[in-house]
Protein backbone atom coordinates (compact mmCIF):
# COMPACT_ATOMS: atom_id res chain seq x y z
CA UNK A 1 0.00 0.00 0.00
CA UNK A 2 2.68 2.05 0.87
CA UNK A 3 4.38 1.49 -2.86
CA UNK A 4 1.11 2.54 -4.45
CA UNK A 5 0.89 5.97 -2.61
CA UNK A 6 4.72 6.55 -3.60
CA UNK A 7 3.82 5.79 -7.18
CA UNK A 8 0.72 7.92 -7.23
CA UNK A 9 2.37 11.13 -5.60
CA UNK A 10 5.34 10.63 -8.30
CA UNK A 11 2.47 10.20 -11.05
CA UNK A 12 0.59 13.29 -10.02
CA UNK A 13 3.49 15.27 -8.99
CA UNK A 14 4.65 14.94 -12.66
CA UNK A 15 1.18 15.73 -14.13
CA UNK A 16 1.54 18.69 -11.46
CA UNK A 17 5.18 19.92 -12.72
CA UNK A 18 4.24 19.48 -16.69
CA UNK A 19 0.85 21.69 -16.15
CA UNK A 20 3.03 24.51 -14.36
CA UNK A 21 5.27 24.29 -16.85
CA UNK A 22 3.55 24.42 -19.67
CA UNK A 23 0.90 27.23 -18.35
CA UNK A 24 4.29 29.25 -18.23
CA UNK A 25 5.29 28.27 -21.41
CA UNK A 26 1.97 28.91 -23.02
CA UNK A 27 2.03 32.52 -21.31
CA UNK A 28 5.18 33.36 -22.44
CA UNK A 29 4.47 32.28 -26.40
CA UNK A 30 0.60 34.13 -26.05
CA UNK A 31 0.93 36.75 -23.61
CA UNK A 32 -2.07 38.93 -24.84
CA UNK A 33 -5.79 37.45 -24.63
CA UNK A 34 -6.28 35.18 -27.95
CA UNK A 35 -9.82 34.66 -29.60
CA UNK A 36 -12.46 34.55 -26.61
CA UNK A 37 -10.10 35.46 -24.36
CA UNK A 38 -10.01 38.75 -24.94
CA UNK A 39 -14.00 39.46 -24.10
CA UNK A 40 -13.55 36.83 -20.49
CA UNK A 41 -10.46 38.67 -19.91
CA UNK A 42 -11.43 42.07 -19.83
CA UNK A 43 -15.00 41.41 -18.41
CA UNK A 44 -12.66 39.80 -15.49
CA UNK A 45 -10.46 43.02 -15.47
CA UNK A 46 -13.70 45.02 -14.83
CA UNK A 47 -14.31 43.20 -11.63
CA UNK A 48 -10.90 42.90 -10.35
CA UNK A 49 -11.13 46.48 -10.96
CA UNK A 50 -13.98 46.88 -9.31
CA UNK A 51 -16.10 47.70 -11.81
CA UNK A 52 -19.10 45.29 -11.16
CA UNK A 53 -21.78 47.19 -13.33
CA UNK A 54 -19.65 46.04 -16.72
CA UNK A 55 -21.08 43.12 -18.83
CA UNK A 56 -19.67 42.68 -22.43
CA UNK A 57 -23.14 41.89 -24.54
CA UNK A 58 -20.73 39.50 -26.04
CA UNK A 59 -20.41 37.09 -23.30
CA UNK A 60 -22.64 33.89 -23.45
CA UNK A 61 -21.94 32.40 -20.17
CA UNK A 62 -23.20 33.84 -16.67
CA UNK A 63 -20.43 35.22 -14.82
CA UNK A 64 -18.88 32.44 -12.46
CA UNK A 65 -15.27 32.29 -14.09
CA UNK A 66 -14.55 36.16 -13.52
CA UNK A 67 -15.95 36.14 -10.25
CA UNK A 68 -13.70 33.05 -9.05
CA UNK A 69 -10.42 34.85 -10.48
CA UNK A 70 -11.70 38.20 -8.08
CA UNK A 71 -11.81 35.86 -5.41
CA UNK A 72 -8.07 34.86 -6.39
CA UNK A 73 -6.74 38.06 -6.24
CA UNK A 74 -8.24 39.54 -3.53
CA UNK A 75 -6.58 36.29 -1.91
CA UNK A 76 -3.60 36.68 -3.12
CA UNK A 77 -3.35 40.16 -2.06
CA UNK A 78 -4.53 39.86 1.49
CA UNK A 79 -1.58 37.38 1.96
CA UNK A 80 1.06 39.55 -0.27
CA UNK A 81 1.73 37.41 -2.78
CA UNK A 82 -0.15 38.87 -5.63
CA UNK A 83 2.37 41.72 -7.02
CA UNK A 84 5.29 38.73 -6.35
CA UNK A 85 3.43 36.38 -8.59
CA UNK A 86 1.40 37.74 -11.36
CA UNK A 87 0.57 41.36 -10.52
CA UNK A 88 -3.43 43.32 -10.67
CA UNK A 89 -6.64 42.21 -12.77
CA UNK A 90 -3.50 40.33 -15.14
CA UNK A 91 -3.73 37.56 -17.92
CA UNK A 92 -1.18 35.58 -15.92
CA UNK A 93 -3.62 35.07 -13.29
CA UNK A 94 -7.07 34.91 -15.07
CA UNK A 95 -5.67 31.76 -17.08
CA UNK A 96 -3.96 30.57 -13.91
CA UNK A 97 -7.25 30.12 -12.78
CA UNK A 98 -7.96 27.13 -14.89
CA UNK A 99 -4.63 25.94 -13.78
CA UNK A 100 -5.84 25.38 -10.40
CA UNK A 101 -8.98 23.61 -11.45
CA UNK A 102 -6.89 21.08 -13.54
CA UNK A 103 -4.26 20.57 -10.51
CA UNK A 104 -7.96 19.43 -8.31
CA UNK A 105 -9.51 17.63 -10.86
CA UNK A 106 -7.73 14.90 -10.73
CA UNK A 107 -8.64 14.30 -7.03
CA UNK A 108 -12.13 14.59 -7.89
CA UNK A 109 -12.47 12.35 -10.33
CA UNK A 110 -10.31 9.55 -8.48
CA UNK A 111 -13.14 9.61 -5.15
CA UNK A 112 -15.94 9.87 -8.30
CA UNK A 113 -14.47 6.53 -9.60
CA UNK A 114 -13.93 4.75 -6.17
CA UNK A 115 -17.35 5.03 -5.45
CA UNK A 116 -19.13 4.37 -8.50
CA UNK A 117 -16.85 1.92 -10.48
CA UNK A 118 -15.40 0.39 -7.03
CA UNK A 119 -11.38 0.79 -8.27
CA UNK A 120 -8.85 0.10 -6.59
CA UNK A 121 -5.95 3.14 -5.92
CA UNK A 122 -3.89 2.01 -9.03
CA UNK A 123 -6.24 1.92 -11.36
CA UNK A 124 -8.31 4.99 -10.12
CA UNK A 125 -5.55 7.36 -10.04
CA UNK A 126 -4.49 6.32 -13.70
CA UNK A 127 -8.29 6.45 -15.10
CA UNK A 128 -8.58 10.08 -13.22
CA UNK A 129 -5.10 11.29 -15.36
CA UNK A 130 -6.83 10.19 -18.37
CA UNK A 131 -9.42 11.79 -18.46
CA UNK A 132 -7.89 14.63 -17.02
CA UNK A 133 -5.40 14.64 -19.56
CA UNK A 134 -8.17 14.82 -22.26
CA UNK A 135 -6.67 16.68 -25.05
CA UNK A 136 -9.86 19.26 -25.11
CA UNK A 137 -9.78 19.39 -21.45
CA UNK A 138 -6.12 20.25 -21.23
CA UNK A 139 -5.61 22.56 -24.59
CA UNK A 140 -7.88 25.23 -22.24
CA UNK A 141 -6.05 24.78 -19.45
CA UNK A 142 -4.05 27.56 -20.30
CA UNK A 143 -6.55 29.54 -22.13
CA UNK A 144 -8.93 32.28 -19.84
CA UNK A 145 -11.82 29.96 -21.32
CA UNK A 146 -14.81 28.59 -18.94
CA UNK A 147 -14.51 24.74 -19.91
CA UNK A 148 -11.98 23.78 -17.34
CA UNK A 149 -14.04 25.53 -14.68
CA UNK A 150 -17.25 24.53 -15.66
CA UNK A 151 -16.30 20.97 -15.67
CA UNK A 152 -14.66 20.97 -12.31
CA UNK A 153 -17.71 22.32 -10.28
CA UNK A 154 -19.58 19.96 -12.62
CA UNK A 155 -18.06 16.90 -11.04
CA UNK A 156 -17.21 18.18 -7.68
CA UNK A 157 -21.72 18.75 -8.02
CA UNK A 158 -21.86 15.06 -8.64
CA UNK A 159 -19.12 13.30 -6.99
CA UNK A 160 -20.82 14.80 -3.24
CA UNK A 161 -23.85 13.69 -4.73
CA UNK A 162 -22.98 10.03 -5.10
CA UNK A 163 -21.62 10.72 -1.43
CA UNK A 164 -25.05 11.82 -0.70
CA UNK A 165 -23.95 15.38 0.10
CA UNK A 166 -27.18 16.34 -1.78
CA UNK A 167 -27.10 19.85 -0.16
CA UNK A 168 -23.66 20.50 -1.07
CA UNK A 169 -24.11 19.05 -4.29
CA UNK A 170 -26.68 21.28 -5.34
CA UNK A 171 -25.08 24.33 -3.89
CA UNK A 172 -21.90 23.61 -6.25
CA UNK A 173 -24.67 22.53 -9.32
CA UNK A 174 -25.39 26.29 -8.68
CA UNK A 175 -21.67 27.77 -9.02
CA UNK A 176 -21.29 25.14 -12.03
CA UNK A 177 -24.46 26.71 -13.82
CA UNK A 178 -22.19 30.50 -13.22
CA UNK A 179 -20.21 28.84 -15.72
CA UNK A 180 -22.30 26.75 -18.73
CA UNK A 181 -25.56 26.61 -18.35
CA UNK A 182 -25.26 23.17 -20.21
CA UNK A 183 -24.40 21.94 -16.91
CA UNK A 184 -28.12 21.86 -15.76
CA UNK A 185 -28.22 18.36 -17.71
CA UNK A 186 -25.78 17.23 -14.48
CA UNK A 187 -28.45 18.19 -12.65
CA UNK A 188 -30.61 16.09 -14.20
CA UNK A 189 -28.50 13.27 -14.37
CA UNK A 190 -28.07 13.09 -10.69
CA UNK A 191 -31.41 12.92 -10.24
CA UNK A 192 -31.28 9.73 -12.74
CA UNK A 193 -29.14 8.28 -10.70
CA UNK A 194 -30.97 8.44 -7.80
CA UNK A 195 -33.57 6.53 -9.34
CA UNK A 196 -31.72 3.91 -10.51
CA UNK A 197 -30.70 3.39 -7.07
CA UNK A 198 -33.74 3.49 -5.15
CA UNK A 199 -35.07 0.85 -8.26
CA UNK A 200 -32.06 -1.70 -7.17
CA UNK A 201 -32.64 -1.11 -3.61
CA UNK A 202 -35.77 -2.41 -3.90
CA UNK A 203 -35.30 -4.73 -7.11
CA UNK A 204 -35.97 -7.90 -5.10
CA UNK A 205 -39.82 -7.17 -4.62
CA UNK A 206 -40.51 -5.99 -8.19
CA UNK A 207 -40.09 -8.29 -11.44
CA UNK A 208 -40.55 -4.70 -13.18
CA UNK A 209 -37.19 -3.60 -11.31
CA UNK A 210 -34.95 -6.54 -11.26
CA UNK A 211 -35.09 -6.82 -15.51
CA UNK A 212 -35.67 -3.11 -16.00
CA UNK A 213 -31.88 -2.31 -13.31
CA UNK A 214 -30.00 -5.00 -12.41
CA UNK A 215 -29.93 -7.23 -15.86
CA UNK A 216 -27.83 -6.14 -18.35
CA UNK A 217 -29.48 -5.25 -21.40
CA UNK A 218 -27.00 -8.00 -23.51
CA UNK A 219 -28.77 -10.57 -22.16
CA UNK A 220 -32.70 -9.38 -22.62
CA UNK A 221 -34.81 -8.53 -25.78
CA UNK A 222 -37.35 -6.22 -26.28
CA UNK A 223 -39.85 -8.81 -26.13
CA UNK A 224 -39.05 -9.55 -22.97
CA UNK A 225 -38.72 -6.28 -21.20
CA UNK A 226 -42.28 -5.96 -22.95
CA UNK A 227 -43.79 -8.86 -21.57
CA UNK A 228 -42.20 -7.98 -18.14
CA UNK A 229 -44.16 -4.32 -18.60
CA UNK A 230 -47.32 -5.76 -19.42
CA UNK A 231 -47.40 -8.90 -16.95
CA UNK A 232 -46.14 -7.26 -13.74
CA UNK A 233 -47.53 -3.76 -14.76
CA UNK A 234 -50.83 -3.48 -13.01
CA UNK A 235 -49.62 -5.15 -10.04
CA UNK A 236 -46.64 -3.28 -8.76
CA UNK A 237 -47.88 0.29 -10.50
CA UNK A 238 -48.51 1.23 -7.28
CA UNK A 239 -45.11 0.08 -5.67
CA UNK A 240 -43.36 1.92 -8.01
CA UNK A 241 -45.41 5.17 -7.56
CA UNK A 242 -44.42 5.04 -3.55
CA UNK A 243 -41.06 4.88 -4.04
CA UNK A 244 -40.83 7.88 -6.46
CA UNK A 245 -42.31 9.72 -3.02
CA UNK A 246 -38.67 8.85 -1.74
CA UNK A 247 -36.94 9.62 -4.75
CA UNK A 248 -38.61 12.78 -4.69
CA UNK A 249 -37.40 14.04 -1.41
CA UNK A 250 -33.85 12.77 -2.01
CA UNK A 251 -33.84 14.86 -5.15
CA UNK A 252 -36.03 17.71 -3.57
CA UNK A 253 -32.59 20.19 -4.08
CA UNK A 254 -31.96 19.12 -7.43
CA UNK A 255 -35.48 19.94 -8.18
CA UNK A 256 -34.97 23.60 -6.54
CA UNK A 257 -32.24 24.16 -8.68
CA UNK A 258 -34.08 22.83 -12.08
CA UNK A 259 -37.29 25.24 -11.18
CA UNK A 260 -34.82 28.07 -10.59
CA UNK A 261 -32.61 27.31 -13.92
CA UNK A 262 -36.55 27.47 -16.08
CA UNK A 263 -37.11 30.81 -14.08
CA UNK A 264 -33.80 32.15 -15.69
CA UNK A 265 -34.86 30.31 -18.62
CA UNK A 266 -37.89 32.44 -19.44
CA UNK A 267 -36.92 35.55 -17.85
CA UNK A 268 -33.83 34.82 -20.61
CA UNK A 269 -36.08 35.42 -23.54
CA UNK A 270 -36.58 31.25 -23.76
CA UNK A 271 -33.01 31.10 -24.30
CA UNK A 272 -29.72 29.59 -22.13
CA UNK A 273 -27.28 31.77 -23.25
CA UNK A 274 -26.65 34.86 -22.22
CA UNK A 275 -24.99 37.28 -24.97
CA UNK A 276 -25.03 36.93 -28.94
CA UNK A 277 -28.69 34.62 -28.73
CA UNK A 278 -29.21 35.06 -32.59
CA UNK A 279 -25.59 33.29 -32.83
CA UNK A 280 -26.52 30.57 -30.47
CA UNK A 281 -30.23 29.61 -31.24
CA UNK A 282 -31.21 25.78 -30.53
CA UNK A 283 -31.79 23.58 -33.44
CA UNK A 284 -32.55 20.04 -33.27
CA UNK A 285 -29.07 18.89 -34.71
CA UNK A 286 -28.87 15.49 -34.95
CA UNK A 287 -25.52 14.69 -36.82
CA UNK A 288 -23.96 16.37 -33.78
CA UNK A 289 -25.07 12.60 -31.82
CA UNK A 290 -22.93 10.79 -34.78
CA UNK A 291 -19.91 13.40 -34.49
CA UNK A 292 -20.02 13.30 -30.62
CA UNK A 293 -19.72 8.80 -31.02
CA UNK A 294 -16.74 9.72 -33.64
CA UNK A 295 -15.41 11.91 -31.33
CA UNK A 296 -15.65 9.57 -28.22
CA UNK A 297 -14.92 6.54 -29.75
CA UNK A 298 -11.73 8.11 -30.99
CA UNK A 299 -10.23 9.24 -27.55
CA UNK A 300 -10.94 5.82 -25.58
CA UNK A 301 -10.02 3.82 -29.05
CA UNK A 302 -7.29 2.29 -26.36
CA UNK A 303 -10.33 0.52 -24.58
CA UNK A 304 -12.76 -0.25 -27.83
CA UNK A 305 -9.95 -1.88 -30.16
CA UNK A 306 -9.89 -5.23 -28.60
CA UNK A 307 -10.19 -8.56 -29.52
CA UNK A 308 -13.04 -9.21 -27.38
CA UNK A 309 -14.83 -6.28 -28.40
CA UNK A 310 -14.36 -6.90 -32.23
CA UNK A 311 -15.85 -10.45 -31.38
CA UNK A 312 -18.69 -9.46 -29.71
CA UNK A 313 -19.16 -6.83 -32.72
CA UNK A 314 -18.85 -9.95 -35.38
CA UNK A 315 -21.73 -11.80 -32.97
CA UNK A 316 -23.80 -8.56 -33.25
CA UNK A 317 -23.60 -8.00 -36.82
CA UNK A 318 -24.25 -11.63 -37.60
CA UNK A 319 -27.34 -12.39 -35.51
CA UNK A 320 -28.70 -8.55 -35.46
CA UNK A 321 -28.54 -7.63 -38.72
CA UNK A 322 -31.70 -5.95 -39.22
CA UNK A 323 -31.17 -3.75 -35.94
CA UNK A 324 -27.81 -2.23 -37.65
CA UNK A 325 -29.60 -1.81 -40.60
CA UNK A 326 -32.44 0.08 -38.93
CA UNK A 327 -29.32 2.09 -37.34
CA UNK A 328 -27.81 3.09 -40.20
CA UNK A 329 -31.04 4.22 -41.95
CA UNK A 330 -31.62 6.59 -38.36
CA UNK A 331 -28.14 8.23 -39.12
CA UNK A 332 -28.56 8.66 -42.77
CA UNK A 333 -31.71 9.71 -42.39
CA UNK A 334 -30.67 12.33 -39.70
CA UNK A 335 -27.76 13.20 -41.86
CA UNK A 336 -30.08 14.21 -44.37
CA UNK A 337 -32.95 15.97 -42.74
CA UNK A 338 -30.98 17.37 -39.63
CA UNK A 339 -27.35 18.46 -40.77
CA UNK A 340 -26.88 21.88 -39.95
CA UNK A 341 -23.78 24.33 -41.18
CA UNK A 342 -22.77 27.28 -38.71
CA UNK A 343 -21.74 30.68 -40.33
CA UNK A 344 -18.61 30.61 -37.57
CA UNK A 345 -18.47 26.67 -39.09
CA UNK A 346 -17.19 28.07 -42.43
CA UNK A 347 -16.02 31.82 -42.03
CA UNK A 348 -12.88 30.61 -38.97
CA UNK A 349 -10.13 29.23 -40.27
CA UNK A 350 -8.42 29.05 -36.97
CA UNK A 351 -10.42 26.05 -35.42
CA UNK A 352 -9.31 22.57 -36.71
CA UNK A 353 -13.27 22.11 -37.26
CA UNK A 354 -13.05 24.54 -39.88
CA UNK A 355 -10.82 22.26 -42.06
CA UNK A 356 -12.37 18.88 -41.57
CA UNK A 357 -15.58 20.27 -42.67
CA UNK A 358 -14.42 22.30 -45.77
CA UNK A 359 -12.40 19.34 -46.92
CA UNK A 360 -14.13 16.60 -46.84
CA UNK A 361 -18.01 17.28 -45.43
CA UNK A 362 -18.67 20.10 -47.38
CA UNK A 363 -16.20 19.33 -50.68
CA UNK A 364 -17.04 16.20 -50.69
CA UNK A 365 -21.45 16.09 -50.51
CA UNK A 366 -21.58 11.90 -50.40
CA UNK A 367 -18.97 11.65 -47.51
CA UNK A 368 -21.32 11.91 -44.83
CA UNK A 369 -22.72 9.18 -45.92
CA UNK A 370 -20.24 7.08 -46.88
CA UNK A 371 -19.07 6.90 -43.25
CA UNK A 372 -22.50 6.35 -41.41
CA UNK A 373 -21.16 2.59 -40.79
CA UNK A 374 -18.27 3.68 -38.84
CA UNK A 375 -20.94 5.98 -36.38
CA UNK A 376 -22.94 2.85 -36.15
CA UNK A 377 -19.58 0.98 -35.17
CA UNK A 378 -18.65 3.49 -32.65
CA UNK A 379 -21.88 3.81 -31.08
CA UNK A 380 -22.11 -0.15 -30.67
CA UNK A 381 -18.59 -0.70 -29.41
CA UNK A 382 -19.25 2.47 -27.07
CA UNK A 383 -22.57 0.13 -26.14
CA UNK A 384 -20.14 -2.94 -25.52
CA UNK A 385 -17.62 -1.09 -23.44
CA UNK A 386 -20.22 0.68 -20.32
CA UNK A 387 -19.77 -1.01 -17.60
CA UNK A 388 -22.99 -1.06 -16.72
CA UNK A 389 -25.63 -1.95 -19.26
CA UNK A 390 -28.79 -2.37 -17.40
CA UNK A 391 -31.50 -0.51 -19.58
CA UNK A 392 -31.94 2.31 -16.88
CA UNK A 393 -28.80 3.26 -16.77
CA UNK A 394 -27.81 3.03 -20.83
CA UNK A 395 -30.89 4.94 -21.36
CA UNK A 396 -29.93 7.81 -18.49
CA UNK A 397 -26.64 8.08 -20.41
CA UNK A 398 -28.21 8.53 -23.91
CA UNK A 399 -30.80 10.78 -23.01
CA UNK A 400 -28.26 13.18 -20.89
CA UNK A 401 -25.84 12.93 -23.79
CA UNK A 402 -28.61 13.68 -25.95
CA UNK A 403 -29.26 16.90 -24.83
CA UNK A 404 -26.25 17.90 -24.07
CA UNK A 405 -25.19 17.80 -28.03
CA UNK A 406 -28.13 17.77 -30.16
CA UNK A 407 -29.06 21.40 -29.94
CA UNK A 408 -26.15 22.69 -30.48
CA UNK A 409 -25.64 24.44 -33.83
CA UNK A 410 -22.21 24.89 -34.35
CA UNK A 411 -19.75 22.09 -34.78
CA UNK A 412 -16.96 22.44 -31.84
CA UNK A 413 -15.06 20.24 -30.13
CA UNK A 414 -15.20 22.01 -26.54
CA UNK A 415 -19.41 21.21 -26.92
CA UNK A 416 -18.74 17.48 -26.54
CA UNK A 417 -16.58 18.19 -23.28
CA UNK A 418 -18.94 17.33 -20.82
CA UNK A 419 -21.07 14.55 -22.83
CA UNK A 420 -17.80 12.97 -23.30
CA UNK A 421 -17.05 12.89 -19.48
CA UNK A 422 -20.06 11.81 -18.96
CA UNK A 423 -19.48 8.62 -21.06
CA UNK A 424 -15.44 8.22 -20.27
CA UNK A 425 -16.36 7.98 -16.17
CA UNK A 426 -19.31 5.06 -17.73
CA UNK A 427 -16.59 2.67 -19.51
CA UNK A 428 -14.86 -0.34 -18.23
CA UNK A 429 -11.08 0.89 -18.24
CA UNK A 430 -9.92 -1.87 -15.09
CA UNK A 431 -6.62 -2.90 -17.58
CA UNK A 432 -3.79 -0.94 -16.58
CA UNK A 433 -2.30 -1.37 -20.01
CA UNK A 434 -5.20 0.20 -22.14
CA UNK A 435 -5.36 3.06 -19.35
CA UNK A 436 -1.74 3.58 -19.91
CA UNK A 437 -2.15 3.91 -24.28
CA UNK A 438 -4.68 5.93 -23.52
CA UNK A 439 -2.39 8.29 -21.18
CA UNK A 440 0.08 8.11 -23.82
CA UNK A 441 -2.34 9.28 -26.59
CA UNK A 442 -3.38 12.48 -24.90
CA UNK A 443 0.05 13.26 -24.02
CA UNK A 444 1.22 12.77 -28.14
CA UNK A 445 -1.83 14.83 -29.08
CA UNK A 446 -1.37 17.52 -26.39
CA UNK A 447 2.13 18.15 -27.56
CA UNK A 448 1.33 18.73 -31.05
CA UNK A 449 -1.71 20.97 -30.78
CA UNK A 450 0.03 23.07 -27.95
CA UNK A 451 3.15 23.19 -30.46
CA UNK A 452 1.13 24.36 -33.22
CA UNK A 453 -0.96 27.02 -31.10
CA UNK A 454 2.59 28.49 -30.06
CA UNK A 455 4.22 28.16 -33.29
CA UNK A 456 2.74 27.63 -36.22
CA UNK A 457 0.85 30.82 -36.72
CA UNK A 458 -0.54 32.92 -39.53
CA UNK A 459 -1.76 36.45 -40.74
CA UNK A 460 -5.24 37.48 -42.16
CA UNK A 461 -4.74 39.47 -45.30
CA UNK A 462 -6.91 41.94 -43.51
CA UNK A 463 -5.17 42.00 -40.09
CA UNK A 464 -0.84 41.18 -41.25
CA UNK A 465 0.20 42.49 -38.07
CA UNK A 466 -2.05 39.93 -35.83
CA UNK A 467 -0.84 36.56 -35.15
CA UNK A 468 -3.45 33.97 -36.28
CA UNK A 469 -3.38 30.70 -33.99
CA UNK A 470 -4.98 27.41 -34.83
CA UNK A 471 -6.86 25.56 -31.82
CA UNK A 472 -9.70 23.26 -31.43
Amino acid sequence: MAHLMIVNLILYTLFAAITLYLFAYVHQQVQEPYMDEYFHFHQAANYCSGNYRHWDPSITTPPGLYLITHSIEMILNNIQLLNKTFGPCSLGLARFTNVIFMLALPFVFIKYLKKMKKEDEKTSTLSALCISCHPLIYFFTFLYYTDVGSLFFAMISLTTYVYHYHLWSAMFSLIALTFRQTNIIIVAYEIGLTIIEEFRLKSKQSHILHVYTSRSSDTIDLKEYLTVLWKYGRIEIKFILKIFQTILWKCRYNICVILLFIICFIKNNFSITVGHQEHHQMVLHLAQMHYYAIYTAFFVCAHLLTSTNFLRLYRFLRTHPIVFLILLLLINLSIKYYTYEHLFLISDNRHYTFYIWSRLFKRYSQFRYLISPIYGICIILLYFQIYDRSLLNILLLLICIILLTIFQKLLEFRYFILPFILLRLSINDKKTSKLILELTQAIIINGITLYIFCHRTFSWPTHPNILQRFMY
